[in-house]
């Protein structure tokens, strides 16, 4: 098919700066909504109880909340911009190559790091996600939490993350690697349940995520690869619970 010469260009993504006022506007309405949500849900909480998010259900409903929320506003976003959200936000499929190339360096990376956490004595299975998990058996939402961790999770991280942040600070071969290694960054700081070594092994992961977005070009291959890793945490939290205490 040829281009016809006067041809529009293709619109431009929104720029570092409107990226990042699109990011804090979507924060605002993340907090908000997930302020109404916790009124809806749990009336008479203390939400401000350290407690309160421990509770396996109250951090899976209000996970949700935030990434249908989340995902609403940067799809509004990416269309403001000209866009269809699903190219704006790297929704399409990778190549076959692509993605078995991404998944193998992953895992490799994953069996290392976990090695790696053992030979040092620290735990392989974080305390909170034993807490998280015996507080989602106890009460009966196991399910509640496979869907936040494995599904909705990585689907609002990576839109967040590879998808908008990534387009609107990687528009050029030369920012590639800084939009990488910053979003990675700003991705690890966010998991403040973890401790320095875990927020590190995140930094890590998001270094590979971010990769193989630069590489395949979809947010739909990091999202999987997200949620296997997770998966994977979690399975590794269910052996710990039941077979090894």
């Amino acid at each position: 098919m040829t281009i016809p010469a006067d041809a529009p260009p293709p619109p431009k993504p929104w720029g570092i700066l409107m990226t990042t006022a699109w990011t804090v506007v979507t924060v605002i309405a993340v907090v908000i909504a997930s302020a109404i949500a916790a009124a809806v849900w749990f009336p008479g909480a203390a939400v401000s109880s350290p407690e309160f998010f421990l509770d396996a259900r109250v951090f899976g409903i209000l996970f949700i909340v935030t990434v249908v929320t989340e995902v609403a506003v940067l799809v509004a976003a990416a269309r403001l911009a000209r866009w269809s959200a699903t190219e704006y936000l790297g929704l399409l499929w990778p190549q076959r190559r692509d993605a078995a190339v991404a998944a193998a360096t992953l895992l490799a990376f994953v069996i290392a790091f976990d090695v790696l956490t053992y030979l040092l004595g620290k735990p392989v299975v974080t305390p909170f996600q034993l807490d998280l998990y015996k507080s989602a058996a106890a009460s009966h939402s196991l399910p509640l939490m496979w869907l936040t961790l494995v599904i909705a999770a990585p689907v609002g991280e990576e839109i967040m993350f590879r998808g908008f942040l990534y387009r609107g600070w990687a528009q050029t071969q030369r920012a590639v690697m800084p939009a990488i290694v910053v979003i990675s960054a700003f991705w690890a700081i966010i998991h403040t349940q973890y401790d320095w070594f875990g927020i590190s092994q995140i930094f890590l992961i998001g270094l590979v995520l971010g990769w193989a977005r630069w590489r395949s070009g979809s947010t739909l291959l990091t999202i999987a690869l997200h949620g296997l890793i997770n998966a994977w945490a979690t399975l590794q939290t269910f052996v710990k619970i039941n077979w090894l205490s």
